[in-house]
């Protein structure tokens, strides 16, 4: 079963690498799936299941709502 075109828009972004993205992140070549990934492992104690339920919403997100918490939780 293939993808239908919007899903395949809204991840294109979380496989985007930041610094393509953001402009605050220069030189920051992790993608944004994985930075999300890496902050919620943190803020879940390293424990896996907890971060695998705290970002699946990713999968589904529109790209102004993945946006949005890049700029509020991974901004430094």
């Amino acid at each position: 079963m293939a993808a239908d075109a919007k899903e395949i828009e809204e991840t294109a972004l979380i496989d985007r690498n930041m610094d393509q993205v953001f402009d605050w992140a220069k030189g920051n070549e992790m993608p944004i799936r994985d930075a999300i990934w890496d902050h919620e492992m943190e803020a879940n104690g390293r424990d896996t299941m907890k971060t695998e339920a705290a970002v699946e919403w990713i999968l589904k997100a529109d790209y102004d709502k993945v946006k949005d918490y890049c700029e509020k939780n991974l901004k430094k």
